[in-house]
């Protein structure tokens, strides 16, 4: 997490997301994002290449966005706010065993 993200922390943690992903993104098809400048274009070709549909969303749509922001928020209140998280170690084999 950062204050200030620039393209070139945002395209490391693309990287760093499709390394830790391993062989498990294979099994995803799509990444949707907005068309925020942060995403480059060294940033879709790191999950083009690995066979990802990039789908970026339309522009000047603010009922998508609401939409977006409603699910999660749900998501958030339902799952996230319900999970005590005692260390980032606990958290990582959380994910890794889901």
């Amino acid at each position: 997490m950062t204050a200030y993200p620039t393209g070139a922390w945002t395209l490391q943690q693309a990287r760093n997301l499709a390394m830790d992903l391993g062989e498990r993104i294979a099994g995803l098809r799509f990444l949707i994002h907005d068309r925020d400048p942060l995403f480059t274009v060294a940033f879709r070709e790191i999950f083009t290449t690995e066979g990802l549909r990039i789908i970026t969303t339309l522009p000047r749509t603010p009922r998508m966005n609401a939409i977006c922001e409603r699910v999660i928020g749900t998501l958030r209140r339902e799952l996230l706010d319900r999970i005590l998280i005692l260390s980032e170690c606990r958290l990582a084999w959380c994910f890794a065993n889901t």
